[in-house]
């Protein structure tokens, strides 16, 4: 749309020239970002973005302007021209000169505002995806700015102005401004670059903060490893400059440690470096302050603060950081609950913030560690001073005079990261203590020790009395060892060819071992061994890997717990009563068979094994445990049991009937009814010819499973094999009344033509025998590919559009249709597993065994094949098999 604003007329006379800065535009955005990409300093990169945004604008100053937290900010880079306006860098700003609503347009709406003040408008331009409920509906949209607005800049000496604002994290983090003392127009490229800009110093913000984050946490794990190494020494523990280094870390004035006696005989330890709390004037806080200046540990007959009830009580009544927590942080003593005379304490010594921790070792309590900051003062330098009672400042600004601001006695408050890692390090001041008292115990053994040492120097003063007289034996005996000298010599040899021997002997254990090792790695079953704590201290690949560790991850892990020993029911062995923990106990061999280990993802399986104990110079020195997972055994053992069941069951059936119809015929009971008993002997041959049937079934499905029974394949046409198929199974239908209805389609293939037959026959048999009288049963084959799919015989086509097919292979689609009642969608898998039928009792009447289909399957798998059923109840079902050409 037109406008009359001079403004628009302005940017739209001045397109020309924007269009002439594209190149410099592009070049500037490219210097810009290479620079804020290789620095890594946050102060650098703004320094680099005021210069390169002044340049490329030549306006007299560019600086960035860095909200706190209170609304007030600061300027943290400028770039000025020649000192055409004064240098405002580290200079604050009250949160009044920018209010609330127009850093809440900055955030929301990502506005920009452009300022001309000789013009007397301020131009508005929102970032087009912000916060839509702003409604600044054009994209720069320009008001007479607010008379306010124009006196504080013309106060600063500026007649014209952009502000964009910069965003971290959803955040107002500040603005990037730019002041020319001159009136100048900015255009849209200008904007649109300046904006480029500040999104780039969003991206370098949030990688300078996680730069921060890094160097603190470097920092924090650089001060704990100090710290752990000064405890942890192996010639003395350094306390005293541990906590030196603790103090220094937590920027505190001072700190200590009371390590809280453990006999009621002993006294309590202090350790403390730096400002202490004062006491009043008496004797013990005289030796107290005498010893404090000095620093290290005070043993004295005073308690010290640590052990005082009130400071305990304070404890229990303070709020720990985190609840369950052992760390207190007190920002401001003034506003805590302790004591008078302990709070005076602090006070005195101008400790204002305490950090304690208590040193807890799992139960065992062993002290505090306290760290204290003094007050501080806190000078911020002010742009303008912030006084609502200055006339000036009731007004428009027009004073910009820097002054300095000086609060007095400001509190330190304790960081999240100075918590954690003061919390941190006690864990290391705690276990630093608890070896130290046990290394105290171990010098009061060793005490002990030096007595009995003291006396052995006695008796070898007694010895040496004796050796006087033993050096007289030794030169009456001169004479007898030069004769066994000679002994000596030979025996030496004899010494000699014994240690070569023995190297030979050793290079052969060496290989023994290596190959022990490779059996051990390569060995299936899992084998792992146990000291006589149950830890283990070796483990083979196979074992971790059925567990789901790593062999280093178990390595000196308690076994017991690590696979979570059950019995067989699931319930968990008691470490008692553990047979591994028995081997260890008593050495008894333990073999068994079905208890449960449980993986590091919480399965479990069962497993059998032996557990055999180690033995060294007749004392059990461990075990080691062979075991393997039996999940594979157990379900064949579950298959063969139902096996065994479903075959005792399927034979009991006809047995009792021949057994029935002989034991009526043998006492003679039917002599006088010849047609019951020719009816006896008819039921006895069916029930014969059933049993002969079952099992022809179960050795052919073993025999094909098994790879027993070779298949004769050879070239053979599709048709005939149907043919032959609907004319071996014709008298049965006709005998049911059904009508058989053949589609054949005269198609070579690779196959063993009887056993083709079978299935095609069982598949027949199964739809006539579930078939009612009348109804029809077709046979049908159609010829299928990879993407298209078409009858033989047929006209009828159907092929994927527009889609090139790589030459597919060919198989055959065989269909059995019936009419029948139908299968249960449940059932149409199970069906072809063994000895499953839909209604058991009518398929023993129809003659079946429950293998036929098992055995269609694995004559069709044996080709390479599928087979499979599809039905709906009521309206019948359709057996589907392919089978793949040449």
């Amino acid at each position: 749309m037109p406008s009359n604003n001079p403004h628009s007329k302005a940017l739209n006379d001045t397109s020309t020239a924007g269009e002439k800065q594209i190149t410099s535009l592009e070049v500037l955005l490219h210097r810009m970002m290479n620079r804020i990409r290789q620095s890594v300093e946050l102060p650098a990169i703004l320094s680099i973005t005021v210069a390169e945004i002044r340049g490329f604008l030549e306006t007299d100053r560019v600086k960035i302007y860095r909200f706190d937290t209170d609304g007030s900010g600061e300027v943290v880079a400028e770039s000025v021209d020649k000192e055409r306006l004064p240098s405002l860098l580290g200079q604050h700003f009250p949160a009044q000169d920018i209010p609330s609503e127009a850093r809440e347009l900055f955030l929301l709406a990502r506005q920009r505002s452009i300022v001309d003040v000789a013009a007397q408008q301020i131009g508005l331009s929102p970032l087009p995806e912000a916060d839509e409920s702003i409604e600044l509906k054009n994209d720069i949209r320009f008001r007479s700015v607010d008379p306010c607005h124009v006196e504080y800049l013309t106060s600063m000496g500026v007649l014209s102005s952009l502000v964009v604002p910069i965003l971290h994290r959803e955040q107002l983090w500040g603005l990037l401004v730019s002041h020319h003392s001159l009136p100048r127009q900015i255009t849209e490229q200008e904007l649109q670059a300046v904006q480029l800009v500040a999104d780039q110093l969003s991206i370098a913000i949030a990688q300078s903060t996680l730069l921060e984050q890094s160097r603190l946490q470097a920092q924090q794990e650089a001060t704990i490893n100090r710290v752990a190494k000064l405890l942890h020494s192996m010639t003395e523990m350094q306390l005293q400059q541990a906590l030196e280094l603790t103090v220094s870390a937590l920027q505190g004035a001072g700190g200590r440690i009371c390590i809280t006696p453990q006999n009621p005989a002993e006294e309590a330890q202090l350790f403390t470096i730096g400002e202490q709390p004062i006491f009043p004037v008496n004797q013990g806080s005289r030796r107290q302050r005498k010893q404090r200046g000095q620093g290290g540990v005070i043993n004295s007959s005073f308690s010290p603060l640590e052990e005082h009830p009130s400071w305990r009580e304070w404890l229990n009544m303070e709020a720990t950081v985190v609840e369950g927590s052992q760390i207190w942080a007190v920002n401001d003593l003034y506003q805590a609950a302790l004591q008078s005379d302990l709070a005076q304490a602090f006070l005195r010594a101008r400790i204002r913030s305490l950090l304690i921790v208590r040193l807890q070792y799992r139960q065992q309590i062993l002290g505090y560690l306290s760290i204290f900051r003094n007050e501080i003062d806190v000078e911020t330098i002010w742009a303008r001073r912030p006084d609502r009672d200055d006339e000036r400042h009731l007004s428009p600004i027009k004073s910009f005079e820097v002054w300095r601001e000086l609060k007095r006695g400001q509190v330190q408050e304790w960081k999240t990261t100075e918590i954690e890692l003061a919390q941190a390090l006690a864990s290391h001041f705690a276990m630093a203590i608890h070896q130290y008292q046990l290394y105290q115990q171990v010098n009061a053994l060793n005490a002990d020790l030096q007595c009995d040492i003291e006396e052995r120097k006695q008796a070898e003063k007694k010895i040496c009395a004796l050796n006087a007289e033993l050096e007289q034996r030794v030169q009456e005996r001169t004479t007898e060892l030069r004769r066994a000298n000679t002994r000596l010599l030979e025996e030496i040899n004899e010494r000699e060819r014994a240690l070569r021997d023995r190297k030979q002997t050793q290079a052969s254990l060496e290989r023994l071992s290596r190959q022990s090792e490779l059996i051990l790695n390569s060995a299936g079953e899992g084998i792992y061994g146990l000291n006589c704590q149950g830890k283990i201290t070796f483990v083979n690949p196979a074992a971790a890997r059925m567990l789901g560790y790593g062999v280093k991850e178990l390595i000196n892990q308690f076994m017991h717990e690590i696979v979570k020993h059950s019995r067989a029911d699931g319930v968990r062995y008691f470490l008692e009563d553990n047979p591994i923990y028995a081997t260890l106990q008593d050495g008894t061999v333990q073999h068994i068979t079905d208890d449960i280990f449980y993986r590091r993802d919480g399965s479990k399986f069962p497993v059998e094994y032996v557990s055999t104990p180690i033995r060294e110079q007749k004392t059990i020195v461990g075990a080691v445990v062979i075991f393997k997972d039996i999940t594979e055994r157990q379900i064949i053992e579950r298959m063969k049991d139902e096996f065994v069941s479903v075959v005792s069951h399927e034979l009991r059936t006809p047995l009792t009937s021949i057994r029935s119809a002989l034991g009526l015929l043998a006492r003679g009971s039917l002599n006088n009814q010849p047609e019951k008993s020719q009816r006896m002997l008819e039921i006895a041959f069916d029930n014969t010819n059933r049993l002969v049937r079952l099992i022809n079934d179960i050795l052919d499905i073993e025999r094909i499973n098994s790879g027993k029974v070779t298949m004769h394949k050879q070239i053979c046409n599709a048709a005939d094999l149907m043919i032959q198929a609907v004319d071996e199974m014709r008298a049965m239908a006709e005998k049911a009344e059904i009508h058989l209805e053949l589609t054949p389609a005269s198609v070579q293939l690779w196959a063993d033509p009887d056993r083709i037959i079978q299935t095609i026959t069982n598949l027949l048999s199964n739809s006539i025998k579930f078939s009612p009288p009348g109804s029809t049963v077709c046979l049908s084959v159609e010829l299928e590919q990879e993407g298209e799919v078409k009858k033989v015989g047929d006209v009828e086509e159907n092929k994927l559009e527009n889609k090139l097919i790589t030459p597919p292979t060919s198989y055959l689609l065989f269909q059995i249709k019936d009419q029948g009642r139908g299968i249960p969608e449940d059932k149409l898998e199970t069906i072809f597993d063994r000895f499953q039928q839909v209604d058991a009792s009518n398929s023993r009447h129809q003659g079946g065994t429950g293998l036929g289909l098992a055995i269609c399957r694995s004559i069709i798998q044996q080709h390479g094949g599928k087979i499979w059923a599809e039905s709906t109840l009521g309206k019948g079902s359709t057996f589907y098999f392919t089978l793949p050409i040449g």
